[in-house]
């Protein structure tokens, strides 16, 4: 059970660095507190990956986990050479809402990690796990401790870090 919580949150921790939602969190960040940011991102992941942990479960009943094991590491192969594409149309979304910093936040995470690497990997890894909820905790503390990470080091180090570098360790 620990295995499969830090599994993963390895998983996610990495695959999120540099993603399009760790700069959306650092852009939220210069706009709201960073306490409303975090819990935004919290219950948007929560959301989001619940859903992929209750798919990826009931899946390995339907398909044979040899199937969802092949079809995940495809998927693996493509997300990471799709992260290398420039995302500036994804960085210039509107921010702004009516609903307040965290429902704005929590709505943005539960909308852009759809279909995500992340997500994907929240479904493959519940696929074939003994205990879904500790794959769940996983996903979303990493990331949270990503995004919290992405915030404080955007902060710090502000353009000191090409993110071309950022992008290709992401990929990999």
């Amino acid at each position: 059970m620990a295995s499969e919580l830090l599994r993963a949150f390895l998983l996610i921790f990495v695959a999120e660095m540099g993603d399009k939602t760790q700069i959306l969190a650092m852009a939220f960040a210069t706009k709201y507190k960073i306490r409303n940011v975090i819990l935004g991102v919290f219950l948007g992941s929560f959301l989001n990956h619940a859903l992929a942990v209750l798919l990826g479960s009931s899946l390995s009943y339907i398909i044979p986990l040899n199937t969802l094991s092949i079809v995940a590491g495809f998927s693996f192969v493509i997300f990471g050479v799709w992260n290398l594409k420039s995302d500036t149309d994804d960085e210039e979304k509107k921010t702004g809402s009516k609903y307040g910093p965290t429902i704005t936040v929590a709505l943005a995470f539960f909308i852009g990690e759809l279909g995500d690497k992340t997500q994907l990997t929240a479904i493959a890894l519940s696929a074939d796990a003994q205990f879904p909820l500790f794959i769940l905790i996983g996903t979303v503390t990493g990331m949270v401790i990503t995004s919290l990470l992405g915030i404080f080091i955007g902060i710090k180090l502000g353009n000191k870090v090409d993110e071309f570098f950022i992008k290709i360790g992401s990929s990999i």
